[in-house]
């Protein structure tokens, strides 16, 4: 499980850079997600876990100066 609500820093199984803020995502092997396709968002709707909601530029974030490593913000279903 990721979480229940909210946005979370997720690891992408693509290029971190292919994707854009917007994009409907699900899992994918090694617990990080993956873009979905428009037939799958079509055909598989109950498999969105969230959509992308922003791919950091810096490197850490917050006050609890968490590391980013690559990660993308995602916004929770």
């Amino acid at each position: 499980p990721i979480a229940a609500t909210g946005r979370v820093l997720v690891y992408t199984y693509e290029d971190r850079n292919s994707y854009l803020p917007g994009d409907a995502v699900c899992s994918a092997p090694e617990g990080k997600i993956s873009k979905m396709t428009r037939e799958e968002i079509i055909n598989y709707p109950e498999r969105i876990i969230g959509t992308v909601s922003e791919i950091p530029t810096y490197e850490r974030w917050g006050s609890g100066n968490v590391e980013v490593d690559g990660r993308i913000w995602i916004r929770i279903r």
